[in-house]
Order: C-alpha cells, then structure tokens, then sequence
C-alpha cells in the first residue's frame, strides 16, 4: 500500500487530529486508496480524499454535509498538470518507495515541482463541523439554538462568553460622544457593564476603510482606559478575544488590559518599571511581542516572540499597519488561550498560531510556593481595565498603554482549543473588517 504524507509543520502542544480552517493540522498521513480526485487551481495542486474524516457516521440538518478531506499542495506555477501527472505515474507504478512527502518542516518533497519551503504551502482541512451546502460556510445547526447562541453577531455555540463588550453596546452613542458606559453581552451580564472610564474615550459611528472597522467603536488615546467592575476574574483555562484598530504612529500595540495594581497584564510591550510592590506602572513600546501576566505574579512577564516559527508557530509581524502603514492591515484580531497546564497561545486574525508561551506554575517551583520568579504562567486572569493595566497612561514616553480603536473584548472561561480559536478568529475579521 502507498501512502501520502502532508507535514506542515513542527508537532507541537497546539498540534490537532481535526481542523475546519486547517490550522494545527500538523501532519497526516493518508492511504492512496482514498484518493478521490486531484484537481488543479493557479500555483496549485488540490487532493481530495474518501473516508478520511474522524466521524463515521453523522446526523445532520436538512442542507448540511461534512466535506472530504481537502489537502492544497502549492506547485510551481505553470506546472500543475506536469505534478499531477508525476503524482498519477508514481501511484501507477511499482516504486521500492511506498510514500509520497511533502515536508515543510524540512523543506523537501517526493516531487521536484512541488513548493513546500512555507508553512502555507499546505494546507490540510479534516471537517470537524458540517458545512451548509447554500452558503458553504460551517453550519451552526439548529436555527433555535443558533438564535440563543449568538452574540453580537458572533456564532459562540457552547463557547459563550462570560465577558463581551461589543459595537452593539456602543449602539446608543453618537459620534464622538464620550463613551460613559459599555454593557457586557456576556453570560455575567451587568455585574461587570462598564460603568465609568479615565480620559475621554469616544464612540467613533462614522466608519471608514482608514480605521478598517465595519462596526462602531471605542477611539482610545493613551491616556484613556475603561474601569471593569467588579474584579472579573478566571482561575484556570480561558480564551480572550479581541478586535481592534492600532494607533499607526505608535510602534507597539501596548497593554490592552490589566487589573487596577498592574500584576495582570496584556498583549504587546517591553520593559517594564515596577513599583514597590512589584506592579508593573510603566512600560516600554514593543513589536511582535506576546507578553502576559496574573495576578499575584511578581517576576518578569512570560513573553515570546512573533517572528519566528519556533514551537509550531507562524511568523507574525505586528501591528501590522504599523509595520507596513500603506499595505499593512488596519483590523487586528487577536485569541488568547491558556490550557489546563497553563500553556499560552496567540492567534492572528487569520487563525494561525503565531505565538506560544510554555506553562510555568507554581507547581514547578520549590516546594509549590515561589511566584516571584520570571516568565511564570499561572495566577488569577483579573480583568480591570480595558485599553490599560496598572493604570498605565503616556507619561514622558515610556508608558504604553494601547491607543487606537477597540471594537470588540470578551473572555470565555475555558480554552477552547485550536480549530474553535481558529474559526473565531476567522469569524471576528469577517465580521469587522472594513
């Protein structure tokens, strides 16, 4: 029997057996025998395969099907049916290798015509979710559940969120006015509604390609930040989204949230300054950078690096509009998830995997008692600012906290895994790109 095999990249905690969007599907290995068809597109080669999904059997709604297993092998423009045609003569002929490889990782292929020498040389799509047959988007299933399910227009599914302000609570807002309140959609409801702000952040209602926001939202300047109340808190796993436009004359994207003292603290910056009791007041300006910390950590935030494809990651430059102000995009989404072992994981807006921080608790310390040393993981996620941490505010250049526009942030309260994070992230750009 021969054998196709698809390596996109490293196998990795982030790794996963099945994916909607295609992200996390590290390796898989496939029978001949299941090839279906082989069809060619521009600068690619498209195999679809039978029985070769993770259910055998399926009940689905009227209009729904779960797709074949797709995999998008790029080749040299020019010479697709030259590949498919080397790929046709090797199944067809007795070979002393068994295995047909298109490796990424190490940048090497059965085939001289096809491309593997980038992560999006390939991509593997195993259905987990069935698709509607109308729209070919996922299906959300019962149109009931569908209806309880959604919030700010956003499918959640079991995912719901705990914490969600979005652009259909700044709805009673005029331009410019002075955002005074932003209610939470999510399942805590009003125990958490933002009720007051520092500075004057204002609801931005006209909408442009230059913001790249389709939905009304938040204009924060560095001095201004939303008060949560109520100290919202999450102990273990969870996942944090967020979409939002960067100021494009600052070079970092800045502390998005934090709590009220600066030892919970969020997204993108640099060194830092701490006060007498360890909390973080200033921070540094930073580029392609995930730096976290919880509450009651007092050691240097964990943090990794976006440009790089270490520990399964895709290189990611950020804040893109930054980096490229003419080409580079406006709408940045950004997922957030922490496991049960306290790994860290960042998502773009594409979905892909772009960062990861691995676990450190206090378990892995002497004794389980230390939560001073750098780069730990673990500790309470309190959320008390929004657009700041620690009350961050510009202050002689060295305070970063975020300016820009912020349309949507939420908290579910678990991790939601690879393909859910992925497909969200793929949802929200849909949802707010201009």
């Amino acid at each position: 029997m021969k054998f196709f095999e698809f390596i996109q990249g490293e196998v990795s905690e982030s790794s996963i057996k099945a994916s909607d969007t295609g992200v996390g599907l590290s390796v898989i290995i496939i029978p001949v025998n299941n090839l279906a068809f082989m069809t060619a597109t521009k600068g690619a080669i498209n195999f679809t395969f039978n029985n070769t999904s993770i259910y055998e059997h399926t009940a689905l709604f009227p209009g729904e099907a779960v797709e074949k297993t797709t995999i998008q092998v790029s080749c040299i423009s020019g010479k697709e049916v030259e590949l498919i045609d080397d790929i046709t003569k090797f199944i067809t002929s007795k070979t002393t290798t068994q295995v047909m490889k298109f490796d990424v990782t190490n940048k090497s292929s059965t085939f001289k015509k096809a491309l593997v020498g980038g992560v999006n040389n390939i991509v593997s799509k195993v259905a987990v979710n069935p698709t509607n047959m109308t729209s070919g988007e996922i299906s959300k299933g019962d149109p009931a559940k569908v209806f309880t399910d959604v919030i700010g227009e956003i499918y959640f599914g079991d995912n719901k969120p705990s914490l969600d302000f979005n652009h259909e609570g700044l709805a009673k807002y005029a331009n410019t006015d002075e955002i005074t309140s932003w209610d939470n959609a999510g399942t805590l409801g009003s125990t958490h509604s933002i009720a007051a702000n520092v500075g004057d952040p204002q609801a931005i209602t006209l909408l442009n390609a230059t913001r790249g926001l389709s939905r009304v939202n938040a204009a924060v300047a560095l001095d201004d930040y939303f008060v949560v109340p109520n100290a919202y808190t999450v102990n273990g796993d969870y996942t944090i989204y967020m979409c939002l436009t960067p100021s494009s004359s600052e070079d970092a994207l800045g502390v998005v949230y934090g709590d009220d003292s600066g030892d919970t603290m969020g997204m993108c910056f640099g060194a830092a300054k701490y006060n007498s009791s360890s909390g973080i007041d200033k921070a540094d300006g930073a580029l392609r950078t995930f730096k976290v910390r919880h509450d009651g950590r007092t050691g240097e935030p964990a943090s990794a690096s976006t440009d790089n494809t270490e520990n399964g990651t895709v290189s990611y430059g950020f804040p893109e509009n930054y980096i490229d102000v003419d080409a580079g995009e406006n709408c940045h989404i950004f997922v957030i998830r922490r496991d049960k072992n306290f790994n860290m994981y960042l998502h773009s807006r594409t979905g892909e995997l772009v960062g990861f921080i691995p676990g450190f608790s206090t378990h892995e310390t002497i004794n389980g008692k230390l939560t001073s040393l750098d780069g730990m993981t673990d500790g309470t996620l309190l959320i008390e600012q929004i657009g700041s941490g620690g009350g961050i505010v510009a202050t002689s250049g060295r305070s970063r906290s975020f300016a820009g526009n912020i349309a949507r942030f939420g908290v579910i309260e678990k991790d939601i895994g690879t393909n859910a994070a992925a497909t969200l992230a793929a949802d929200l750009f849909n949802l707010y790109n201009f």
